[in-house]
């Protein structure tokens, strides 16, 4: 949505794209069962079609420590509301988005709400006033301040970009944690479909997660 010519405003929704190769993901399975045997140094066991067992296995022991080996890195698009959610979370690697250097002379994208889209009136309510912070951050960028003081006009609506990677112990924590019906909408709705796209070509690692909302979900939960 673009307010005006003048005024470049534009309303997106939050989305997260896989970074690591799905090559790579596939093959992660066989890394994992491998690391894992080191333990027991039962090498020998490994056939083609034994790691899927043996990570379950795992799992269900609570024994996840193994996992750690392998990582997943994602792009997730977000307001600077969720992504303050987000980098609460350890052990992490991110690169954000930095509003210090980033210079939004251009154009200002903005995430809103599903319960204000459903009403007209506040819809445009809201973003008229993410227009107008946006204005008042042109006039300081207009003037010569540099865009790490005019930013502190912008609101958390803001879109940011946050590449993230977690190995898949942790993967499989932070999801848990933001698919809860308790969190909020957002990352919840990013976390979602995460896991399943990650449940799509590493099922082996979230099918169990997946069960579990498909459940909760049956509950009314």
């Amino acid at each position: 949505m673009q307010l005006s010519d003048d005024v470049n405003v534009v309303v997106i929704e939050p989305s997260a794209v896989l970074l690591t190769p799905v090559a790579h993901l596939l093959e992660y399975p066989k890394l994992i069962e491998l690391a894992g045997r080191t333990c027991y140094k039962s090498e020998d066991r490994i056939t083609h079609d034994s790691a899927r067992r043996f990570i379950l296995g795992i799992i269900k022991r609570g024994h996840e420590s193994v996992i750690e080996h392998c990582s997943v890195t994602y792009r997730i698009i977000c307001s600077r509301a969720c992504s303050h959610q987000l980098v609460r979370h350890r052990i992490a690697a991110y690169s954000q988005e930095s509003q210090r250097y980033c210079d939004y002379k251009n154009e200002f994208q903005i995430i809103v709400p599903p319960s204000v889209k459903q009403d007209i009136n506040l819809y445009y309510n809201f973003v008229d006033s993410a227009q107008r912070a946006y204005m008042d951050y042109r006039k300081l960028r207009e003037a010569g301040v540099k865009p790490e003081d005019a930013r502190f006009l912008l609101p958390n609506c803001a879109k940011t970009e946050v590449v993230v990677t977690y190995n898949l112990r942790q993967w499989r924590h932070v999801i848990n944690q933001r698919i809860d019906p308790h969190a909020q909408w957002e990352i919840r709705k990013i976390m979602k479909s995460i896991l399943y796209e990650l449940d799509h070509y590493i099922p082996v690692f979230f099918e169990d997660i997946v069960k579990r909302l498909n459940e909760d979900r049956k509950d009314g939960l």
